[in-house]
Order: structure tokens, then C-alpha cells, then sequence
């Protein structure tokens, strides 16, 4: 229990710490760009190939992909059932950020600090959500407004996706992990060196991030897409738990579905000109909620 107060604080004070330096000037909103390259490109990357030292691929890896597209499909239909009598931006704004999962930002630096053994499995989840938010929501949310090329849309975020630094490494590794290749200890150390970092500046990134202008009416908005996300959370977490899969999968997955909003949600609104402000709300509301979440959850399984 001390230690998960403890990480839960730590990760509180960092984000907290990105606010206050952004307050005092040291750092701006333009240095989110760096610092999220540098998560992307760099220290996720690191942090995946060293989580996969040591571990052998087996069948519930697939049923691990399965489930992070069940999950995201059920709330793909809870954001459309809930905004289906609002007006079609908002109805595309919830399907945007209703779902996915935001996993290899956030999620996966801090279940790191307490189940490094599990990140395979919760890689192997974050494939199948990816596989719904990261191109499936984005074709929907241009149904709901009426946009035309859909399917060229779609291939597009598909395309993106596969030239994702994180997503590839999730792929490659699985694969050399599945040939019982073994990478040399000098990439293995530094990975481990420059993977370590990653959740120090995933939190830090969030705290420089954290900006809320909204009024009665969008915190509305953000309330009910949220309720939707961890209504669906408590589903997959039941489903994810009665199931016969291996304790520490169990564990990281039913974590892994109290996850914050996507990044992509955040993208894919502004790409789409929809309500901003809203959508950038939720990352920081929704990590600042994941933390004692989280913690209680881990308390709870002992």
C-alpha cells in the first residue's frame, strides 16, 4: 500500500511541477512539441524493447489484442448512444474521444513502477485499441458530419499508424520475441537507461499541457463523455477479471481500461474543427482521475 501512495504522490508532483515551471515561464505550450517527440520517438520506444526482455509470447497475447478492440468497440457504441441527440459535431467529438485508450503516453509509465512483467500484455492490448482509435473513429466521426472519402480518410490513419514509432516497436518486438531472438546487452542496456525516463516526462508533459477554459455547458460535455469512458472501464474490467487469463494479465488490463483520453482524440478533433476546448480538457482531467483510480484499483487486488 505505501507503495503505491507513494507513486501515485510522485506522479501527482511531477505533473504539478510541468504546471508550475510552465506558470513561471521556464517552459511554454510551444515546448509540448519537443518533449512529446522526444516521449514518441525516444523514451516510449526504450521503455517498450526493455519491458520485453525475458518474456515468451503465448496465446493470451492474442486474446490480450482481442480484448483491446472489444473494449474500444463498446465505447465506440456508449459515446454514440449517449450523444445521439445532440447536434453531429458533438456527436463526432464524443465518438473522437469516448474511446481509446491512451496507453503508451501515460498508462504504461506508471503501471511500470509496479507490474514491469505485464507491459507485453498491455502492448498487446493497446494493438487492438489502436486498431479502432486510431483510424475507425475517425472515418465514424466523418460519417456524423457528413464528410466526404471516408475510406481515404481511414487508409490515411491506417497509414499513420503503421509509421508509428511506439506501434512498430510493439510489432518488432513481438516478432523477434516470437523467434527467440535475444538483442544484444548493449541496446538492452541503454534502452533500459532511456526507457526509464519515460514516465517522469509523460507526466511532466502533461502538467506544461494542463489548460481549462471551459464554460457550464462544455464541462457538461466533458463530464458525460468521461462518465461514458469509465462506465465502460467497470464493463471490461468485470469481463477482463472473470476470465481464466493469467493473474498479471489480468492485472494490467483491468488498469489499462481506466486509462485518459487518447492523444489522438485531441488531433483528430482539431483536425476536424470541432470543440477544441473540450477535447483538450480531457487528457489532463482524465490522468489527474487515473492516478487515485488506478490506486485504489491495485489496493483493492491486493
Amino acid at each position: 500500500m505505501g507503495e503505491v501512495l507513494m507513486w501515485s504522490a510522485i506522479y501527482l508532483a511531477t505533473m504539478l511541477l510541468g504546471y508550475v515551471l510552465k506558470r513561471l515561464g521556464v517552459f511554454k505550450l510551444e515546448d509540448k512539441k519537443f518533449l512529446a517527440d522526444l516521449i514518441f520517438f525516444v523514451t516510449l520506444p526504450c521503455m517498450l524493447i526493455s519491458s520485453f526482455t525475458g518474456v515468451t509470447v503465448d496465446l493470451w497475447f492474442l486474446v490480450a489484442i482481442v480484448m483491446g478492440f472489444v473494449a474500444n468497440v463498446l465505447m465506440v457504441c456508449v459515446a454514440m448512444f449517449t450523444s445521439r441527440k445532440k447536434a453531429a459535431d458533438l456527436q463526432a467529438l464524443y465518438i473522437l474521444n469516448g474511446a481509446g485508450l491512451n496507453l503508451g503516453g501515460i498508462t504504461m509509465p506508471f503501471l511500470q513502477n509496479f507490474y514491469p512483467s505485464g507491459i507485453p500484455y498491455m502492448c498487446m492490448f493497446d494493438i487492438g485499441d489502436a486498431s479502432i482509435s486510431l483510424g475507425t473513429t475517425y472515418a465514424l466521426a466523418c460519417m456524423r458530419l457528413g464528410k466526404k472519402d471516408e475510406g481515404s480518410r481511414f487508409k490515411a490513419a491506417v497509414s499513420a499508424l503503421l509509421r508509428s514509432v511506439p506501434f512498430d516497436t510493439y510489432l518488432l518486438m513481438t516478432v523477434i520475441t516470437l523467434l527467440g531472438i535475444t538483442l544484444p546487452a548493449p541496446i538492452l542496456t541503454f534502452a533500459d537507461f532511456a526507457g526509464r525516463g519515460n514516465g517522469f516526462l509523460a507526466m511532466l508533459l502533461v502538467g506544461i499541457g494542463l489548460e481549462l477554459h471551459l464554460d457550464r455547458a462544455s464541462l457538461k460535455e466533458v463530464v458525460l463523455v468521461l462518465a461514458g469512458r469509465y462506465l465502460c472501464g467497470i464493463i471490461m474490467a468485470l469481463i477482463i477479471w472473470s476470465t481464466p487469463a493469467p493473474l498479471l494479465m489480468r492485472q494490467v488490463l483491468v488498469l489499462a481500461v481506466f486509462s485518459p483520453t487518447p492523444s489522438g482524440g485531441l488531433i483528430f478533433t482539431n483536425k476536424l474543427k470541432l470543440r477544441v476546448d473540450i477535447a483538450s480538457a480531457l487528457t489532463p482531467i482524465s490522468t489527474v482521475l487515473m492516478i487515485p483510480i488506478m490506486s485504489a484499483i491495485m489496493l483493492l487486488m491486493g
